[in-house]
């Protein structure tokens, strides 16, 4: 959805379609910031102003709520994402390092106790990324990332050795 001038009508559908729907709906470019940016500048109006007092109050309150329920939208998404590799529709730009950031640490718990309630065969390698690396399908069959650089993980032994040789892993000691 392109980028659309915030006003109290436009927070006001925001809001009625994020309670409606059980999974994130598209808002507009950068809503979070340019809605920041509409409540400084209603807050530097005449807040004596008894109306416009009411509508700040009522437009923080309704942000608020767009934000929770997305927040709470994006790790059921994060999780649903890390069991099936299915990322969520309308994740918006200001919400994805959230997202992936979620996303990383569920793969990392659910591998971790997985991998200690049903201990694979293969043997695993701590590494730490020496530069960013999209996500991929390891020999495991397991989906690992995306990473950043410095991001850690445990990795199968296969899969360490060509990042390694790629230079893209130091591996951890």
């Amino acid at each position: 959805m392109p980028e659309e001038t915030i006003t109290f009508e436009l927070i006001r559908k925001v809001h009625l379609e994020e309670q409606k729907s059980p999974t994130l709906t598209r808002i507009p470019t950068n809503f979070f910031h340019a809605t920041s940016n509409y409540i400084n500048q209603k807050k530097q109006l005449d807040i004596d102003d008894r109306k416009a007092s009411l509508e700040l109050r009522s437009v923080e309150r309704l942000i608020e709520d767009i934000f929770n329920r997305r927040e709470r939208k994006i790790l059921n998404a994060a999780i649903i994402s890390a069991r099936t590799g299915l990322p969520p529709e309308n994740l918006s730009e200001e919400e994805r390092p959230f997202y992936n950031s979620i996303v990383a640490m569920v793969k990392n718990r659910r591998h971790e106790l997985l991998s200690v309630m049903m201990p694979d065969k293969r043997k695993e390698s701590m590494a730490i990324f020496k530069e960013d690396t999209p996500e991929f399908v390891g020999s495991d069959e397991q989906t690992y990332g995306p990473f950043k650089i410095g991001d850690t993980s445990k990795l199968p032994e296969d899969d360490m050795r060509i990042l390694l040789e790629r230079g893209v892993v130091e591996e951890l000691k």
